[in-house]
């Protein structure tokens, strides 16, 4: 009877050593499941940021040549509109009328 009882203790005591061992793995197969999934949204964070980066960008680098075309276009308008003033001003120019020619004689003097 007294061997009986001395294995059941040691069939108890190395199955709950056993058990601990058993439950430890299970930890830590559990904490290494739920860090892939925490490195899984992450990375899922991370690309995620990465496209509103580069969506930001595109939309930044074509409001920048919207600003640009519409500055050329400015410049060209006001050269046009400068070529057209001074083309206007030539006209004038040209079209006044001739100064009076020098006189080389002197004007009878009045009478006194």
């Amino acid at each position: 009877m007294q061997k009986l009882i001395v294995v059941a203790f040691a069939a108890l005591c190395l199955i709950g050593t056993n058990s601990l061992v058993v439950a430890e793995d299970a930890m830590k197969g559990e904490m290494g499941n739920m860090k892939d999934e925490m490195k899984a949204e992450k990375d899922a964070m991370k690309g995620d940021m990465k496209a509103n980066k580069e969506e930001m960008k595109g939309k930044k680098k074509e409001h920048k040549e919207k600003m640009k075309a519409k500055r050329h276009e400015m410049k060209d308008k006001m050269k046009a509109h400068k070529d057209a003033a001074k083309a206007k001003g030539g006209e004038a120019k040209g079209a006044a009328p001739a100064a009076p020619a020098p006189m080389s004689a002197p004007a009878p003097a009045a009478a006194p």
